[in-house]
């Protein structure tokens, strides 16, 4: 199996993921008698599903792109800003044009940017888009005793910490907190072992052991390779899985002490 590197793109799962493929993934992850069928249905929804999220901006990509724009609109660099909107990912333009119908005007475009009777008014407008009000910060003391304040705008993207816990939904109904860099691959992995579930009706090991992986992480590690994650750690993201889900179903349970007893019916 050629080793990706690079995200997989979803016009390439019908070729990578082929028949010899899902026989090969089968046979190293899978105990006989698999319907393969099923299997290799759940494996390429995985990977399109990769293949989409992968690629999606992240929250701090989202933020980094506006600053970027903030600023250049703050400095009056209409060139830059109008580069910058034509690069800007669809993420953060949904964002932006979300903010410009609530506020009852259309986000500039770059030839707004570039029309010297249009651009002052075109980057005013974006400079309002991207931020929502602001705060002052306290600086350094001064010599006279006071300290030095300064404006902070404070911009419609939030950037999100490594550890901001999300949820996602899934097929099965389960649910299970993400954050980070690795929300993608945690998801293929979810899909991989919902796909096992479904073509051998046996649950897959939720658990890894790093000095002696089982069949069905060995065979996540060619899945992650052929997507285009082969850098990713198979082993700590399951392991993280199943403590994420010990630790949802310690919040659900219900305590000894507050059961009741269920009398049986005469």
């Amino acid at each position: 199996m050629p080793k990706a590197r690079h995200p997989i793109e979803e016009a390439e799962i019908p070729r990578i993921f082929d028949d010899a493929c899902i026989k090969e993934l089968a046979i190293t992850g899978l105990p006989a008698g698999a319907d393969l069928k099923r299997f290799a249905e759940g494996v390429r929804e995985a990977a399109r599903l990769y293949a989409k999220d992968a690629r999606a901006p992240t929250d701090s990509k989202v933020h980094t792109e506006i600053t970027a724009l903030y600023r250049a609109a703050e400095r009056k660099r209409y060139g830059q800003v109008a580069a910058l909107l034509e690069k800007l990912s669809p993420k953060a333009s949904e964002l932006l044009n979300k903010r410009a119908t609530r506020l009852s005007f259309e986000l500039p475009t770059s030839d707004d940017l570039r029309d010297g009777t249009r651009q002052q008014t075109a980057s005013e407008a974006v400079l309002r888009l991207c931020q929502y009000g602001g705060q002052y910060i306290e600086g350094r003391q001064r010599p006279s005793g006071k300290r030095s304040r300064t404006w902070r705008a404070l911009l419609v993207a939030t950037k999100a910490h490594r550890n901001s816990p999300t949820r996602i939904s899934l097929p099965a109904g389960g649910r299970y907190p993400r954050g980070g860099r690795r929300d993608a691959e945690r998801t293929f992995i979810i899909l991989l072992q919902i796909a096992s579930l479904e073509a051998t009706d046996k649950r897959p090991s939720l658990a890894a052991n790093p000095a002696r992986p089982g069949p069905f992480v060995r065979m996540v590690r060619k899945c992650l390779e052929l997507v285009g994650a082969g850098h990713a750690d198979a082993v700590g993201l399951i392991n993280q899985l199943n403590r994420w889900r010990k630790q949802a179903e310690r919040k659900t349970s219900v305590p000894k002490t507050q059961r009741r007893a269920v009398r049986p019916e005469n």
